[in-house]
């Protein structure tokens, strides 16, 4: 089956933003506030963690209570940057990473402690945006996944079909070296009612591939 032009551009943005490391977040940041728990079958929010998203963002997914975050869905980036705390260079550097994505109405999130302790003050993040496409099976994604990160120069070390709460999706491990860091990506595909949904997890750090694997079995179109 050949793919639109529109879902080679979701997955293409999402491996671009996994290559761009995320603008530090203040702790005075804005957190989004959690949704109710969803009701059993659609997943339920893990002790600890909040969801984030909605109608607007075509999704919901899970993240710990401490990330920060922002809703990209609300049409003004560069008021939403500036509620945060960022200015001047740090706020130039945000709007080129998430511009493509609040097109996307995309969720954002970061842990903003994590900088603190990475050798390059590389902030843990995610993002997360559905787009219109086919349904296209598990194998055709992957293909399609390793040609867009084998094209940024990434090296892939998993790929498979796995469960998640709201259904499967398919699930994409890769490192992929960006400005002389070494980004650990973790990237989650999941189709619902013509759209699939994409995540993207990034960090430099190694030891979190568990609680990257516990976010993703979060994510839920809606």
């Amino acid at each position: 089956m050949r793919r639109p032009a529109a879902w080679l551009a979701a997955c293409g943005l999402a491996c671009a933003a996994a290559a761009s490391p995320s603008p530090a977040v203040p702790p005075t940041a804005t957190q989004t506030q959690p949704a109710p728990t969803q009701s059993p079958g659609r997943g339920a929010v893990p002790q600890g963690f909040k969801r984030i998203g909605g109608p607007a963002n075509g999704l919901t997914v899970a993240i710990p209570q401490d990330w920060v975050a922002l809703d990209l869905s609300k049409g003004d980036l560069d008021k939403s940057l500036k509620d945060i705390g960022l200015s001047g260079d740090a706020l130039e550097q945000a709007k080129r990473s998430l511009r493509p994505l609040a097109a996307n109405k995309a969720v954002w999130a970061s842990d903003r402690t994590s900088a603190a302790t990475s050798p390059n003050r590389f902030a843990t993040n995610l993002n997360a945006f559905c787009q219109e496409s086919p349904d296209i099976p598990a194998e055709q994604v992957i293909a399609d996944v390793r040609k867009q990160l084998g094209q940024l120069g990434a090296t892939i070390s998993q790929t498979g079909e796995v469960s998640i709460d709201s259904g499967t999706a398919v699930r994409v491990v890769y490192r992929l070296p960006s400005r002389g860091i070494d980004i650990r990506g973790t990237q989650y595909y999941t189709h619902a009612s013509g759209r699939t949904c994409i995540l993207t997890l990034s960090t430099d750090k190694d030891g979190l591939q568990p609680l990257f694997d516990q976010i993703g079995r979060t994510l839920t179109p809606r």
